[in-house]
């Protein structure tokens, strides 16, 4: 660190032209700037350099300076935006930390004048594309994706949490991606789903699939309305979705075929241990199948009707419970597990205790893509249960993905998956099944006229199981 000598002398001397105070403010900070230089740099780029150029605009700059005492602060920034200048300058790599945006960029060498060429088109579409992003964002992507720094070599370099680094990564991956599609004139497979349990079919293929050829772009959300949304307006092109929530879309119009299961079971009820908590129940969404199975409930324990409820994010259920805006939730795990884990709460029943098998959430794909893209769509559902075999191998597997996909502990995402409170099995969409479970929705006050189901399911993608 600088000493922490009065500055403001020496600065504003410097300020006014004073060679003496600028030869002292040099030797004072120099090694300082000589050391952030060679945290910010890439190996093979001259420190020395850098820090001397930082300098060299200081001077010229220090008029500028508005309060001497930020100085060191000041300097710091210049020096970084000095070593991101050098970094820039040299020969592009590309990381290989991040297969899903890495297969979108050119491999380095081109063979042909015409590889080159759109080699340097590319490069400039995705430097244009991190011009556009916030600074915070742009930085970290720049060093990643076009420096090859790795995520602790940026937490170092940005004096960051690699959390943070991670966590801005993941923010710009999806507009990097869309980006580079749309530049490469390539079609993207767009699928969204949830932070839970029930959609880790979805985090596995994404997972598997990093470095294959499948056009796979998955968006992570934490909020079934904004899922929803997405879907309709054709932002999404296959989601995993609640089945009410799916029907009442369809109902409103959207296009869509039912082509998979998500899973079968996987939530649950639990009850906070305040002493005085709230007579509420949080629930995903006004067309959730907890709804659906809480009616169900009901009826065959009529001192709980008239239950009042809220609607709560999965994500966001524990600390509604913690605030007493709800007394118990009902919802997809990890949440409950978590919950009972942090001692907050304690589960009550498992949705397979009311209805054993029940359909959840329900892969669907909009009816054009399908039609335009089928042969993505199968090989979608092949990834998907490709992902599903290697679970049945190894829970600790899946506990991994989904901990970094979601930031849940891997102990509890092992947990819910070693006691089989989720099911991937009997995944192909059936009819007869959706048809029931849509009687019940409207049994439940969920829909008020009779779904139409007539081509919802869709046997079309599926792989078939060998004879």
């Amino acid at each position: 660190m600088p000493p922490s000598a009065p500055l403001t002398p020496l600065v504003s001397k410097a300020a006014q032209g004073d060679g003496n105070a600028w030869r002292n403010i040099i030797d004072r900070f120099y090694p300082w700037a000589l050391r952030l230089a060679r945290r910010w740099l890439p190996a093979g780029l001259q420190a020395e350099d850098a820090v001397q150029e930082a300098f060299l605009t200081a001077f010229h700059k220090v008029g500028q300076l508005r309060v001497n005492e930020a100085f060191p602060s000041w300097l710091a920034a210049i020096i970084r935006s000095q070593c991101l200048r050098m970094a820039d300058a040299q020969p592009r790599t590309v990381s290989l930390d991040q297969d899903d945006v890495r297969d979108l960029l050119p491999t380095p060498g081109a063979r042909t004048p015409e590889e080159a060429l759109c080699t340097a088109e590319m490069l400039s579409a995705f430097d244009a594309t991190l011009e556009d992003l916030p600074g915070h964002l742009r930085d970290v992507c720049r060093l990643h994706y076009r420096r090859g720094l790795s995520i602790p070599e940026i937490a170092l370099a940005c004096s960051l949490p690699e959390g943070t680094v991670k966590k801005r990564l993941f923010t710009t991956r999806p507009l990097l991606q869309e980006r580079m599609a749309a530049f490469r004139c390539g079609g993207l497979f767009r699928v969204g789903y949830m932070p839970v349990s029930d959609h880790l079919l979805a985090m596995c293929a994404d997972h598997l699939n990093q470095g294959h050829s499948l056009p796979l772009l998955s968006r992570r959300y934490l909020s079934w309305a904004a899922l929803a949304a997405d879907l309709a307006r054709g932002r999404l092109d296959v989601a995993f979705i609640m089945a009410p929530l799916a029907l009442s879309l369809r109902e409103a119009g959207t296009q869509l075929l039912y082509v998979m299961d998500g899973h079968h079971d996987g939530s649950a009820i639990s009850i906070s241990r305040h002493t005085m908590r709230r007579q509420r129940i949080g629930l995903p969404s006004p067309f959730s199948t907890h709804g659906v199975l809480l009616h169900r409930f009901m009826r065959e324990h009529p001192e709980l009707s008239g239950l009042p409820s809220l609607v709560v994010n999965p994500s966001s259920i524990i600390n509604s419970l913690q605030r007493n805006e709800i007394g118990s939730f009902f919802c997809a795990q990890p949440w409950s597990a978590k919950c009972v884990r942090d001692g907050i709460g304690d589960t009550v029943m498992n949705s397979r205790d009311i209805l054993p098998g029940h359909l959840c959430c329900i892969l669907v794909v909009r009816r054009a893509y399908a039609a335009r893209q089928g042969q993505v769509v199968a090989d979608y559902l092949r990834a998907l249960c490709a992902a599903r075999d290697r679970l049945r191998r190894d829970t600790g597997f899946g506990a991994s993905v989904q901990s970094d996909r979601t930031g849940i502990n891997p102990g509890i995402a092992r947990q819910v998956l070693d006691e089989r409170v989720v099911s991937f099995e009997d995944l192909e969409p059936d009819e007869g099944r959706m048809r029931a479970f849509a009687d019940m929705a409207r049994e439940a006050g969920v829909f008020s006229t009779p779904c139409d189901l007539n081509g919802f399911a869709c046997t079309d993608f599926l792989p078939q199981a060998p004879s």
